[in-house]
This record gives C-alpha cells, sequence and structure tokens, in this order.
C-alpha cells in the first residue's frame, strides 16, 4: 500500500496550505448556478490515443488547467493502458487543492484506504468494471467511512437504475464503454438519453466525447450538473484558450 504521508484536512501546495473541496459541492454549486463544472480527466495516455501528457508536462498542464478556471479534476491511476500511478496521483494533489476523484479499475478495499492516503476526496466506481456488486456497495460504505464521496460510473439505463439503488449522491454517465477501454468512439448522445431518468436528487456529471463548445452545450442542456473533458484538453496546444472557450460556449448557450 502507498503511504505518502498523513493525511489531513489540508495539505500543502506549492503556494502554502489550501483547504480541500467537495466534487458533490462544486456539482451542486454548478447546478444553482445554472452552468455546468468543467472537470478535467488528468491522463497521461489512452488506449486509444497513446501518450497525452509526457512526465515532465505534468505539472505544467496541472498549472495551466488552473489558470484556465478548471473546477475539479479527475485522474485515472491504471498504469498499463492509461499511464497513471499513486505517484503520479501525489504529483498532481501536491499543486492543487481543486475536488480530485480517483478513477480506477477498482477490485479490492484496499484501494479504498490508499485513495484516503494519497489524498482523493472522491473515488469513482463504475459498475462496468467493478466485479461485483457486493463488492462496489462495501467499496463505496469504505470510502464514505473514510471521508470520501463516491461517483458511480454508469453506461446504461440498466446501470443507472442500480446506482439509484444504491443510493449513489451523484453519477457519472460514461459516454464511452469503460469496459472495452473507452476505444469506442461516443457521443454527448448517450447522456442525453440517460439524463432525464436521473432522480433530482442525484447530481450529474456527464464524462467522455467533449471537443467543442457544443459538445458541452448539449450535456448542459440535457441537465448535467458537470462534464469531465480530458483527450481534447490534453491534446490542446493551448489548454486555457480552449477551457475559455468551453466556458463561453456554455454562458451563450445559457442566455
Amino acid at each position: 500500500m502507498y503511504h505518502p504521508g498523513v493525511r489531513t484536512g489540508d495539505f500543502r501546495s506549492e503556494g502554502g496550505v489550501v483547504a480541500r473541496r467537495s466534487m458533490c459541492d462544486v456539482l451542486a454549486a454548478a447546478r444553482r448556478n445554472g452552468h455546468p463544472a468543467l472537470v478535467a480527466d488528468i491522463k497521461c495516455r489512452s488506449p486509444r490515443d497513446g501518450e497525452l501528457i509526457s512526465s515532465e508536462r505534468l505539472e505544467p498542464y496541472v498549472r495551466s488547467l488552473i489558470e484556465g478556471g478548471i473546477d475539479a479534476m479527475a485522474n485515472p491511476t491504471a498504469p498499463e493502458d492509461w499511464g497513471g500511478s499513486l505517484e503520479i496521483a501525489a504529483r498532481i494533489r501536491r499543486i492543487s487543492g481543486l475536488p480530485l476523484m480517483r478513477k480506477e479499475f477498482f477490485n479490492t478495499l484496499e484501494q479504498m484506504d490508499e485513495s484516503y492516503e494519497v489524498g482523493f476526496d472522491a473515488v469513482q466506481l463504475s459498475l462496468s468494471t467493478v466485479p461485483t456488486l457486493e463488492l462496489l456497495r462495501a467499496m463505496k460504505a469504505r470510502a464514505e467511512r473514510l471521508g470520501m464521496e463516491v461517483v458511480v460510473g454508469v453506461h446504461s439505463s440498466a446501470q443507472l437504475e442500480q446506482a439509484v439503488d444504491l443510493g449513489a449522491a451523484a453519477v457519472g454517465i460514461n459516454n464511452r464503454d469503460i469496459s472495452a477501454n473507452e476505444l469506442d468512439g461516443g457521443t454527448v448522445s448517450l447522456s442525453e438519453t440517460l439524463i432525464p431518468l436521473v432522480p433530482a436528487d442525484v447530481l450529474i456529471l456527464s464524462e467522455s466525447a467533449f471537443h467543442t463548445p457544443a459538445d458541452v452545450a448539449r450535456a448542459a442542456a440535457a441537465g448535467a450538473d458537470g462534464v469531465l473533458i480530458g483527450t481534447s484538453l490534453a491534446k490542446s496546444g493551448d489548454p486555457i484558450a480552449m477551457l475559455r472557450s468551453l466556458r463561453d460556449g456554455v454562458e451563450a448557450w445559457s442566455r
């Protein structure tokens, strides 16, 4: 198990001590304001696109996201296909006080403890990849007992129903199929189909397949409280400008 140090309510960043924040608070605030939160999926590589963020680019990239006004972050830690690790997560955590959610092919309860120790504020437990519903239920309870938030990942109406039955406070609707390593194209249309089925008291994060302000505006119009954007941001030559254009597009739609 990875032990980067004792976790407390705050963490030491490059600029000093910064209070931790809540992913659910960010999504709830976005719902109240009528603008979906922008969440960066910091993945170093993908099975479909290859390397996205080199090791030497990681810190400058994270700083550019912060400067661009990103609302929260996620980080896939699986090494084989996504180029992640707990060490990379710790590097992100040292820079940023924004909410940070771990994405992983979780299969043990102990991974909840290591997520907490590294400094994640939330974990995404996907119904497509956690081996059994019983294990997912136990992981959710363990994570919440440690003080982390849980976003339940879904990819179908049947999984959404299961997530609601599990008492999910937030769901992540993955527009691509994570069980197939997101090699499919995916479109925002899946979120448009599933969002009307989500109970009013459940927060919604629409994930993947965002390339343009129009994509984000479609998710916003459907009722997403946040959008998770990874590959298009990482491949952008100017993440700050891209974030600005995405936000401007959503604000134009809301008017």
